[in-house]
């Protein structure tokens, strides 16, 4: 795109004439960057290159001046999204606030809809048929309600800055003309990130005039909750743009052979795509890749000391996870080594409700209610989860309420439950009854007995899976949250420790993460989802979770395009890697039968326990060719696929070694 720019301003092209757009704010500004580098005596400067949001918003400023839309301020803090939701719940449910699951799936509903120019229903019906599963009814009546309070206050959030502009121009073709034809360039990044209404704004502003230059890779499309779609690449552009002319960029700078045709393998037997195939650049370093066993205790301690031995930084590994469930494990042993780490996008194990609540069940057989956790926070906050998980019909006020009640009282908190569920209504008071006597029994443990068993009653006696199934707002949300509870009992049962030495092994693990999070060390461990990761890289990376119904994860169905979803989300994952990919999933011996007499293909994924993705990618196959290619021999690859024959063909006969590479570079 930059050499795009370049060009066009040698040909004579007004800087004026151009327009860019890119996804987010450090796009632009590393675009400018090198835009300013390429282009000399600062000639690239006047060349305008701009979010969607920003082109959005003078859109916008325009509508308003010419009162075609009414004024109201912009607010980007997240904060003001949330208290718009807390209140449309309560106005819409009769004081009962959303519960923070339910709260970030509305977000992404209300984000669902202004990234669409259909009506809040529709995108509300198509959520059962993408998702495999309904949102709750109510949704649609807050949404209202939200969008009421949102006009009321004269508010407009990020996304309104598109939808609002877009949805005044489709209403009115007359006015959407005036818009129309002002560039004669205009180029998009990241195009398979696009939804509906900012496919409406590239239209408006492109009009019939504008050269339209769209780069992107519909394998890398993973963020449908948004809007996005590789409909767009693959079919809608030619539809919106006729006579448009394809270009393939296939290679990779960032990876080896190895890791080029695991990633192909896989993606290949997706639909909703072109026919490309990615590359390893000639001179790109050899991509090593390992599969492991979840089941082995040490895993992340010795994948850190061999990327350690090999000189490498901590911030240089990356651990990426569909769920950050997923990753519960990596965190705890990381946390028991004490090797850092940093989670991007979500708190730490001890901070998940279900592990507060669990904490406190345990703390409480202990008897230990005084003095802070191990990060700092009182005690009160595992008596909130607690009252709130299995659930009791108690608003989360109402359960702050409570335990600040018990906390505060000389007498037992068993008694002083007691006293309180016979002051609510009827069957309020039956459920806290219930989780007195739950708590009697409990109490006939001692400290000193196992925690694994005592755990494991804990959790049978509350029937706490079922509540989470009951609880969660879809199927996603409650198996995350149930792997979160296998993750913690897996942890407890596997230290030998007591009820009270486990509850005082969890607050010195608690008090090493927070540490962590209030003095950051200088170097540590990534752990973050692949949506967030997607765009970025590292020279380690690790795939944990990769068993059937985690990943691929297809909810209430396994319908074709989830199924390309999640593939995508894997090709995602695994190509982040530079150096070393380790793919972590559960010992299956059909896999490995599969593999071992190269049969992969012929892997069922009925009734299996690892991923069909690692059988997809043909690992062995893929190591095997990449190694021969990596040392210049194709002559020694078998073209056993139909991607390792392409790939051959893709390269040609002639596949320099990487030392060849570097020779001639020195020359």
């Amino acid at each position: 795109m930059v050499a795009r720019v370049v060009e066009l301003l040698r040909r004579g092209v007004e800087p004026a004439r151009i327009r860019v757009l890119m996804f987010n704010r450090s796009a632009r500004e590393e675009f400018q960057r090198r835009l300013a580098t390429a282009v000399p005596a600062g000639g690239g400067g006047s060349v305008p290159v701009m979010t969607f949001h920003s082109a959005g918003y003078r859109l916008l400023e325009r509508l308003v001046r010419e009162g075609r839309l009414p004024a109201r301020r912009i607010e980007s803090a997240d904060w003001v999204a949330r208290r718009l939701v807390r209140t449309a719940f309560e106005q819409e449910t009769e004081g009962a606030p959303p519960e923070d699951e339910e709260l970030e799936t509305f977000l992404a509903f209300v984000d669902a809809v202004k990234a669409d120019i259909r009506p809040a229903e529709a995108v509300h019906a198509e959520a059962a048929t993408r998702l495999g599963e309904a949102l709750p009814s109510r949704f649609l009546a807050v949404y209202e309600r939200f969008e009421a309070l949102r006009e009321e206050q004269g508010i407009r959030l990020l996304a309104d800055l598109i939808h609002e502009p877009v949805q005044a121009l489709l209403q009115d073709e007359r006015l959407a003309q005036r818009f129309r034809n002002h560039f004669d360039h205009l180029m998009i990044d990241e195009y398979q990130d696009v939804n509906e209404a900012q496919q409406q704004l590239i239209r408006c502003i492109a009009g019939s005039r504008a050269e339209v230059m769209v780069v992107g890779d519909p394998d890398q499309c993973v963020y449908q909750w948004r809007g996005a779609r590789p409909e767009y690449l693959v079919r809608r552009f030619q539809e919106d743009f006729p006579a448009a002319v394809s270009y393939t960029l296939p290679h990779t700078f960032r990876f080896g052979h190895t890791v080029a045709l695991l990633g192909n393998h896989a993606v290949v037997r997706n639909r909703q795509r072109d026919r490309k195939l990615c590359l390893a650049a000639a001179g790109n370093p050899p991509t090593t890749v390992q599969r492991c066993a979840d089941n082995d205790p040490e895993l992340y301690r010795r994948l850190v000391a061999e990327h350690r031995r090999r000189g490498g930084r901590l911030d240089a590994l990356a651990i990426l996870a569909r769920l950050y469930s997923l990753a519960a494990p990596a965190e705890l042993e990381l946390l028991e080594a004490g090797i850092p780490f940093r989670l991007d996008g979500q708190g730490g194990l001890f901070q998940r409700r279900e592990v507060c609540a669990l904490l406190g069940y345990l703390r409480h057989i202990c008897g230990w209610w005084n003095g802070p956790l191990g990060d700092g926070r009182s005690p009160e906050v595992l008596l909130v989860e607690m009252l709130m998980l299995p659930v009791a019909g108690l608003r989360r006020d109402e359960a702050r309420g409570i335990a600040r009640r018990c906390m505060e009282s000389s007498a037992p908190i068993g008694a002083t439950l007691a006293r309180v569920a016979r002051e609510l209504p009827a069957w309020k008071g039956r459920r806290l009854s219930e989780r007195v006597d739950s708590l009697r029994v409990f109490e006939a443990h001692p400290a000193t007995d196992p925690v694994g068993d005592v755990l494991d009653e804990v959790v049978g006696e509350l029937d706490l899976y079922a509540s989470i199934r009951g609880g969660a707002v879809s199927a996603e949300a409650a198996t995350d949250r149930a792997m979160v509870v296998d993750a913690l009992r897996r942890f407890a049962a596997s230290g030998g420790w007591s009820v009270a030495e486990f509850v005082e092994r969890c607050d010195e693990l608690m008090a090493r993460f927070d540490h962590w999070q209030q003095s950051p060390p200088e170097e540590a461990v990534h752990i973050t989802s692949i949506h967030r990761a997607k765009g970025l890289e590292w020279p380690v990376v690790a795939v944990p979770g990769l068993a059937e119904g985690t990943f691929p994860y297809l909810g209430g169905g396994d319908g074709a395009a989830d199924l390309e979803a999640e593939r995508r989300l894997y090709y995602v994952a695994v190509t982040r890697a530079q150096e070393r990919l380790y793919l972590i999933h559960p010992q299956d011996p059909r896999l490995e039968r599969a593999l071992a007499a190269d049969q992969a293909d012929r892997f069922d994924p009925r009734g299996a326990v690892a991923s069909r993705f690692v059988a997809e990618s043909e690992p062995e196959r893929s190591q095997r060719a990449g190694r021969a290619l990596d040392d210049g021999a194709p002559e020694g690859v078998e073209a056993a696929t139909p991607v390792l024959r392409d790939y051959l063909d893709a390269l040609g006969a002639s596949v320099p070694t990487t030392e060849e590479v570097h020779d001639v570079g020195a020359k």
